[in-house]
């Protein structure tokens, strides 16, 4: 297994650039990820219901938005998108620190949640950039587990600044939103100058890519496989994330199985175990096909939806202990599948429509976030959550029947890239008469940024 400093490496300057800037969106972000409704509520003194709109503006304006930023990464390279995508989610962000009244909140909601939809689809743009399927299977593991650590450590420090004495609660907190916008800003500087340097030697023009052949969004969805992957990604997201902040603690509380200190635990160990995961897993993760990985994060899911049940109907140590045991299952098939649905999703899109697909892949996962707290809410009452673990334990098994049907329809390129590209480049060796290349981590960095530009 490589190392994590070798699996570094391996990767081209324009992937450890972008990595680099996700680190500093994700740790800005964790300084602010918990605190939206205390921070309007308390803080700032407003009814209930303004933190509640004020979420779900955020979330409907990330869905509209997302699919806008795929068709400008479509139209225009990234370097004219991203720095406005940064700074549309840096503004949005930092106007939550002059939040006193409805209005202020809600603008702020709408310009966040507009310029937020756009970071992870061009993030997950730029990575799909890589020189090779490895390295951006590889890129995308390490960019889930950049989000996972920097995040909880973004949350470690925004909370010890909310709980200190220095200022009032409303200084501090706005000293925690501007941060996190000076952090978008930072990100968005970065890219600018950083990616024409990391791709300048392939001695191709950037802006060519403002050249790319229109395309609309129906022919993301006809495309072959890729409008089901999306579903099956829709369906990850609401039986994982969706229900790990909503159902999970809504069905371990309303029994009494575990209270706040048991959830704040599971909270911790999610973060650690998808970190820890990542860094184990990613290199082995690329040697096994991907149909394979998708089935058995789904059958995970399912083992640990039926470990959470189980804790649901004890108490104390042994609730404690079968919760903690679904919540590392949970954590596992997160890191697992979504990194490797990810790199699927790019090899299949074909270039024109790439930023489009990252953007639709946002709108699936945003969505099963959305509709997890939904679904929990609508069956957490009927038959003491019997029935919201039912449908988590069916929504599992749909994600293996996915799974055994893409092993049938991908072809070998796609469903296991790796091998296939180790063999062509031993032929071409053979063919050219000359020695294998040497396993060193310089060989792909010298390549990596000339095959990037054909996204950038």
């Amino acid at each position: 297994m490589a190392s994590p400093l070798a699996t570094l490496r391996e990767f081209s300057p324009r992937t450890r650039v972008v990595l680099c800037v996700n680190a500093l969106n994700s740790f800005g972000g964790g300084l602010v990820l918990p605190f939206l409704w205390i921070y309007l509520s308390e803080v700032r003194g407003l009814p209930a219901w303004v933190p509640a709109v004020t979420l779900a503006v955020q979330a409907a304006t990330a869905v509209a938005g997302g699919l806008l930023w795929g068709s400008l990464l479509d139209r225009f390279p990234p370097r004219t998108t991203v720095p406005v995508v940064m700074a549309v989610a840096g503004i949005g962000t930092a106007l939550y620190a002059q939040a006193t009244g409805v209005y202020t909140a809600l603008t702020a909601a709408l310009v966040y949640g507009f310029g937020i939809s756009g970071v992870g689809t061009v993030l997950r743009y730029l990575y799909a950039g890589a020189a090779s399927a490895r390295e951006r299977g590889l890129a995308y593991s390490a960019d889930y587990a950049v989000f996972n650590a920097m995040t909880g450590l973004g949350v470690l420090v925004g909370g010890l600044v909310a709980s200190m004495d220095a200022g009032s609660r409303a200084v501090r907190f706005s000293v925690l939103y501007l941060t996190d916008g000076a952090t978008f800003l930072l990100a968005g500087a970065a890219l600018f100058w950083l990616l024409p340097k990391v791709v300048k030697a392939s001695g191709k023009d950037e802006e060519g890519a403002a050249g790319k052949r229109r395309a609309g969004y129906r022919e993301v969805l006809t495309q072959r496989h890729i409008g089901l992957l999306l579903a099956a990604l829709a369906v990850c997201s609401l039986v994982s994330y969706g229900q790990f902040r909503s159902g999970l603690p809504g069905y371990l509380t309303q029994g009494g199985a575990l209270g706040p200190e048991g959830i704040s635990g599971a909270f911790a160990v999610n973060i650690l175990v998808a970190v820890g995961a990542q860094v184990l897993l990613a290199d082995r993760i690329q040697r096994i096909r991907r149909s394979t990985v998708f089935a058995v994060s789904g059958a995970v899911w399912a083992v640990a939806w039926a470990l959470v049940l189980a804790a649901g109907l004890r108490h104390g140590g042994s609730a404690l202990a079968l919760a903690m045991a679904g919540v590392v299952l949970l954590s596992v098939g997160e890191a697992l599948v979504f990194p490797v649905v990810t790199s699927l999703l790019n090899d299949l899109a074909a270039e024109h429509i790439r930023g489009r697909v990252n953007a639709v892949l946002s709108v699936a996962v945003s969505t099963g976030s959305v509709a997890g707290p939904a679904l929990a809410g609508a069956l957490l009452p009927w038959a003491d959550g019997l029935g919201l673990m039912a449908a988590l334990l069916a929504g599992c098994l749909a994600v293996v029947a996915v799974a055994v049907r893409l092993r049938t329809v991908l072809g070998p390129e796609a469903d296991l890239p790796t091998p296939q590209e180790k063999a062509a480049e031993a032929a071409d060796d053979s063919a050219a008469g000359a020695p294998p290349a040497p396993d060193t981590a310089a060989a792909p960095h010298e390549t990596a940024a000339e095959a990037a530009t054909a996204s950038v």
